[in-house]
């Protein structure tokens, strides 16, 4: 068998350009495919990543009614088993509590509503990196009476870091929640939603606001793989208390998903475009290479060789061309989009204004996870399995007194 494949591998550089043509073609199928899976993913990565650092986590633990109705009235007291629970996990990477509710910001001119989150300063820093997107003044430390605002929040109710809000809206069962607050700092996410309307303040400062004086509203959870929340929501699930429920960034983002399933099913579609033309280009290379060594074969059957040697010998030239040509595309490739993944591309323009408009940040993130190199590999070798039925047809018909003719 060994002579066989040796001899296949010498037959692919008699003729040198048909086989780096047809290697070619498999290289920039596998490329291009890489490109685009890879862009899409990062992409939808990014986006989801920005959404539970700076809102849902990857995973939260609520009272059971507050998805439905948002309101500090469905507020829950975080047990001491769970909060161990939580601690001791070893894939949790950060956990921190929250008062989430809502009121009117308003200054001696104009109010806006806003977005009002209660937090845990340092440990809320930990999760999203919080601390890096002042833009103007300082973050807040953890019993601090001021307050943080969305950039844009402030420009639209113009004021600045020294001055006061006047904060008003509902506490615990229908008590008035009112309350005047130094600004500490401006906040400027890459997110243009959630500038348009937070606020955070310290979680202590925010359950005497909305008078809670020990309950939560949500505990959002991090955790280091998103391929380990259904182990870590099922571990936890054990400590759940009656009155509350354990939600995944899905869960509290269905619209995220559906329009993340939208893309990839719409991706999906152009990589089997993407991988039709290459089966066809691939195709039309094996029927040229064929009808050339046409004689070549007849005289080989005619000294002797045995037909199902010879398909197999052809068998394996076709195998080391899919297999020349999906190893320099994932070597090519590899290196270029991890370069991209550790360095995204920061958009401008026009373009960095469109994606901002929709709420996502303006730049092109890419990914790197290994399914995104060997799916295209696995695809592109099936290809070659199924267009080599053709050599296994043109053998099998192959008249050898016309093929020695020819």
């Amino acid at each position: 068998m060994s002579k066989f494949i040796s001899i296949a591998w010498r037959n692919l550089w008699r003729n040198k350009r048909r086989t780096l043509i047809t290697a070619a073609s498999v290289f920039f199928g596998v490329f291009f495919s890489v490109m685009m899976t890879s862009m899409q993913k990062g992409s939808f990565e990014n986006m989801i990543s920005n959404m539970a650092k700076f809102y849902s986590g990857y995973i939260q633990i609520q009272e059971s009614n507050f998805k439905e109705t948002p309101s500090v009235n469905n507020s829950f007291v975080l047990s001491k088993k769970l909060t161990k629970a939580i601690n001791s996990n070893e894939d949790i990477t950060s956990s921190t509590k929250r008062i989430e509710t809502f009121a009117l910001a308003s200054n001696e001119e104009k109010s806006y509503p806003s977005f009002l989150l209660g937090i845990e300063p340092d440990k809320e820093n930990l999760k999203s990196g919080l601390s890096k997107y002042i833009d103007e003044g300082s973050f807040i430390e953890n019993g601090s009476n001021d307050i943080l605002v969305g950039s844009i929040l402030a420009k639209n109710l113009n004021v600045g870091v020294g001055d006061s809000l006047i904060l008003l809206g509902q506490g615990y069962h229908g008590v008035s929640a009112v309350g005047i607050y130094k600004i500490n700092g401006l906040l400027d996410f890459p997110l243009p939603d959630l500038s348009k309307q937070v606020i955070y303040m310290d979680l202590a400062n925010c359950q005497e606001f909305s008078s809670l004086p020990s309950s939560i509203t949500s505990n959002v959870i991090m955790v280091n793989n998103t391929g380990k929340i259904t182990e870590v929501m099922s571990y936890l699930q054990t400590y759940i208390g009656d009155k509350e429920v354990i939600y995944s960034w899905q869960d509290l983002m269905p619209e995220i998903l559906n329009l993340v399933e939208g893309k990839e099913s719409s991706g999906a579609m152009v990589k089997f475009l993407l991988f039709m033309i290459i089966g066809f280009g691939v195709w039309s290379t094996i029927m040229m290479m064929m009808n050339e060594r046409q004689r070549e074969l007849g005289v080989m059957i005619a000294i002797g060789f045995q037909k199902g040697k010879l398909l197999f010998m052809m068998l394996v030239e076709s195998a080391f061309i899919g297999i020349i040509g999906v190893i320099s595309g994932i070597i090519v490739s590899y290196p270029i989009f991890y370069y991209l993944f550790k360095n995204p591309i920061v958009l401008t323009g026009e373009m960095a204004e469109t994606y901002e408009s929709m709420g996502f940040e303006a730049k092109l993130a890419f990914s790197v996870s290994p399914e995104i190199f060997y799916n295209p590999a696995i695809t592109i070798m099936i290809i070659f399995m199924i267009v080599s039925l053709y050599q296994i047809y043109y053998v099998a018909r192959l008249n050898v007194v016309k093929s020695l003719k020819s």
